[in-house]
């Protein structure tokens, strides 16, 4: 297995798109962080706090409203681990240099997590140290570890999610696709359905109901580790009701782990 990781770890460092990615998301940080602190008010509720905490940390997605965008970066970072072999077809050299199948989509997960989770952790650096130096008064406390640890754990399941898209498809250009519309325009449409069919029901105020099924949307589930202020408070009134950080998290672990699943049983078939 150290075999496979340390082949895995060149390969993916070897490739400049993963510096670039990187670079470009501490860059945005760095950039967001700055206009969002410089143009936080000096008194009121979005002064200090947890609030502006987490505008900073997320850069405005835990409204609800904007995607987390260094899940998407990280994710491209997982297709591209995957999709290169199909792309430059290396997947056969891969498989001769690295004994055992899956050893190889392990070494590939560890290393896009390690990716993860390092580019996380160095954009709530940066979020909070800007955040300080333009007097921002954030607290640093549980809160924010609890905060920084739902971004970690998303963001490794969002690239893992671009591993598995990869393996299924074999297409780099159409794992990218569906990793970035499944959740910003698929799971948005089906809500628009279900909202719409639910507000010309009989009954559009009561519980449950067809509302239920928006509780599974994988991606908008997984979101609710790192929301904070969600849009989808807006729709209660419908009968919607989210899982919690918690509940989310889970239905976003379990559809990733089926997508997993078929990768690698995928992978162990159809691959030379």
């Amino acid at each position: 297995m150290r075999d496979a990781l340390v082949y895995e770890w060149y390969r993916v460092t070897s490739i400049r798109s993963t510096y670039w990615l990187v670079g470009l998301t501490w860059l945005f940080t760095l950039a967001v962080s700055a206009v969002v602190a410089w143009q936080l008010p000096e008194s009121g509720p979005l002064a200090g706090g947890r609030e502006p905490l987490s505008l900073l940390v997320t850069f405005g997605a835990s409204t609800g409203i904007p995607p987390l965008f260094t899940a998407y970066m990280v994710g491209i970072v997982g297709v591209f681990a995957m999709g290169h072999e199909y792309r430059h077809g290396m997947v056969r050299a891969t498989l001769t240099s690295v004994r055992g199948r899956h050893r190889v989509l392990l070494a590939k997960l560890a290393v896009v997590a390690l990716v993860a989770v390092l580019t996380t952790l160095g954009c709530a650096v940066i979020s909070v140290v800007v955040g300080l130096s333009f007097g921002v008064d954030l607290p640093i406390d549980g809160f924010l570890w609890g905060l920084v640890l739902a971004l970690v754990i998303y963001t490794v399941l969002f690239s893992w999610a671009g591993v598995a898209f990869a393996a299924i498809v074999r297409n780099q250009t159409a794992a990218v696709a569906m990793l970035v519309l499944i959740p910003t325009l698929v799971e948005q449409i089906v809500r628009a359905v279900v909202l719409a069919i639910k507000a010309a029901s009989g009954d559009p105020q009561g519980q449950g109901g067809i509302t239920v099924i928006l509780r599974y949307l994988p991606f908008d589930a997984g979101g609710q580790m790192y929301t904070r202020t969600s849009i989808n408070q807006l729709f209660q009134f419908l009968g919607y009701r989210p899982f919690g950080p918690v509940g989310g998290g889970i239905v976003f672990a379990v559809f990733v782990a089926l997508l997993l699943a078929l990768a690698a049983w995928l992978f162990s078939r159809r691959d030379a």
